[in-house]
Order: structure tokens, then C-alpha cells, then sequence
């Protein structure tokens, strides 16, 4: 959900049936080639290529039948898993320019931004040459992205308009907070309950608090949000202010047709007067 070149697609579709019909078919086929991706496990033990007791771990059994074919087999898998590897760090790439670039409202030189870009890639590959295990970083990055989700979803609906910014932040914050209140209340000490955050473990430990931790995140995030929320709203009340409401502007968005016209030419006309009145 974070990932900004799913967003890039979503925005350049054409209508919200190319959207769905696009997101069928690309769900379909990601589900079934992680299937089979998922198969080589048994594969390799039904092959006798991998054994529970062999000292390569049950992750890898892919690369155990692999190394039984071909010499060929394996350079076309390692030319291929290199091309994989590029086509998703170029949509990164693209993907946080192009952030960049909106967040500064496409005011300064595209060369500054391509620069910042390159700049921000130097704590990530060192991060990921120190790192120990690669699938630890993918671990805490989906903890960070678990922990966040749901206040940012919660935008997206018309019914929680009084969700205000800082109150999505707030839960932001308290669905990672709820991970370390989790694993110091589970393991009984406060110095490896918060290492939780860290999954020093990694995913195969021997208990639930993986588990566990996956589960409180995005449970205490809404818990954080809706209090803070709550909390905002009263104090609010209580100061005699008004309170919060988001409301789309009339007109600024008209919904989709089967023709492919997102917009009519006075919502067109519309959205450029506010972007004027707003510039203004």
C-alpha cells in the first residue's frame, strides 16, 4: 500500500473499469507464480534435493533444485532474478522522484530533485550491506508498513471525515508504540519486549511474539487513532470550537464513465480556478 508505483498505475488508468479489470487480472497473476514459487519447498523435498535436517534453510530449498539442473538452468534464473531486481528498484526510483518532486510542488530544478533522490539511496544500501539477514529488512519494513496502515486507510472513507491528520500521525505512532508494550508484557522484560520493533529473531523463532506483534500493530494504531480522536473532539466541544469535517469540494471530482472520460470540461475549468485561488 505504500509502495508509490502502484499509485503511479492507479492514477494513470484510464476509467475505474480498466482499474478493476487491471487489478484482477494483475492479482491472478501474482497469486498464482507465488504459488508456485511457494511449491518449491515441497518440490525440493519430494525431489530428495532437500532434507529437514540439511543445514540450507527451508527458505532456500528454491536454490537446492536449482543447483541439480542445468549449468544453463541457473544462468537464465540469474539473469532473470537481476532483471526482476531492476525493473522493481527502477519503480522505486521513479516512484520517490516523483514524490519528491510533488512535495516541493514542482517549484525547484528537476535536477535537485534527481539529486536528493541519489542522496537518499546511501543510507539504503548501507543498510543493506549490513545487514545480517535480508529478510529482517523485509520484516521491519512491513512491521513499520503494518503498524501505519489502517489510520492511513481511514482516510479513504466518507464516514471517518472527522478523522483529523494528527490523529492518523497519533495512531501512526501508537501502532508502534503497542508493539513494544506487546513484547515487553510477552517475553517479561523491557529490553528484549522492545528489540521486538527490531525482529532481531527474524521470522523463525520458536514462540508467537512475530505473531503477536503483527497482530497488535495495526489494532493498537486504530486504538491510538479513535482515542486521540476522541480525546481531540472533546476538547474541541469543550472550547467552544467547531469541529472537524473534511468535505470533498463540489465539483472538483466527477466519477468515472464507462466512456473513459474522467472529467468534464467544467470540472476541468473548476479544478484550475482553485488551483489559482489557492496559489493566490
Amino acid at each position: 500500500m505504500y509502495h508509490q508505483g502502484f499509485w503511479q498505475r492507479t492514477f494513470a488508468s484510464r476509467n475505474d473499469r480498466d482499474l478493476r479489470l487491471a487489478t484482477f487480472f494483475g492479482f491472478w497473476m501474482v497469486f498464482i507464480v507465488t504459488a508456485l514459487v511457494g511449491m518449491a519447498g515441497p518440490l525440493a523435498a519430494w525431489a530428495g534435493t532437500w532434507t529437514p535436517d540439511s543445514d540450507v534453510p527451508g527458505s532456500s530449498a528454491l536454490f537446492t533444485i536449482i543447483a541439480s539442473l542445468p549449468g544453463w538452468v541457473s544462468g537464465l534464473t540469474l539473469v532473470l532474478t537481476t532483471s526482476l531486481s531492476c525493473c522493481a528498484i527502477d519503480t522505486c526510483q521513479t516512484a520517490m522522484f516523483a514524490s519528491l518532486y510533488d512535495l516541493v510542488e514542482q517549484k525547484v530544478n528537476i535536477w535537485v530533485v534527481r539529486a536528493a533522490v541519489v542522496v537518499l539511496n546511501v543510507p539504503v544500501i548501507v543498510l543493506a550491506m549490513q545487514a545480517p539477514d535480508i529478510l529482517q529488512v523485509y520484516l521491519l519494513a512491513d512491521m513499520l508498513a503494518c503498524a501505519t496502515i489502517l489510520p492511513v486507510l481511514c482516510g479513504l472513507s466518507a464516514r471517518l471525515n472527522f478523522i483529523h491528520w494528527i490523529d492518523a500521525l497519533v495512531g501512526c505512532f501508537g501502532g508502534i508504540i503497542s508493539v513494544g508494550v506487546f513484547g515487553q508484557v510477552y517475553l517479561g522484560n523491557r529490553h528484549d519486549g522492545w528489540r521486538l520493533l527490531l525482529l532481531d529473531g527474524g521470522l523463525y523463532v520458536d514462540d508467537e511474539r512475530v505473531l503477536g506483534a503483527f497482530c497488535f500493530a495495526p489494532v493498537g494504531s486504530l486504538v491510538f487513532m479513535f482515542f486521540f480522536a476522541g480525546l481531540r473532539m472533546g476538547v474541541t466541544r469543550l472550547l467552544d470550537r467547531r469541529q472537524y469535517r473534511y468535505e470533498l469540494p463540489a465539483g472538483t471530482y466527477s466519477s468515472t464513465s464507462n466512456s473513459g472520460a474522467s472529467f468534464s470540461e467544467n470540472d476541468l475549468a473548476l479544478n484550475a480556478t482553485n488551483k489559482q485561488n489557492t496559489l493566490a
